[in-house]
């Protein structure tokens, strides 16, 4: 995310402000991930009651991703309904920084 559209995103984020239960998918890879904690951080947005976050991973090393099960890549679109069931129906796992 960059220029006009990281403000769009803090933006968006700062909306989750306003409710106790939320998930965000992050579509990108382990930089992508990290910048998106360190925002959600920012805004104490992880000590609201369920705050979820799923990968989907479209980086070039998707570490994260893999180490939870997510596999490496993601580079068939056709499989995103099938990937976004996948997700909704995921456990959650608790990471610390």
């Amino acid at each position: 995310v960059t220029g006009s559209n990281r403000l769009h995103f803090l933006c968006s984020l700062r909306l989750f402000q306003k409710f106790d239960n939320f998930r965000i998918l992050v579509c990108g890879g382990d930089g992508s991930v990290g910048w998106v904690l360190s925002e959600i951080d920012k805004l104490s947005l992880h000590k609201q009651a369920s705050c979820q976050l799923g990968v989907l991973p479209l980086g070039t090393g998707n570490d994260l991703a893999r180490v939870l099960g997510w596999g490496g890549s993601c580079d068939d679109d056709t499989q995103l309904p099938q990937i976004l069931e996948k997700l909704e129906r995921a456990s959650t796992k608790m990471l610390d920084r």
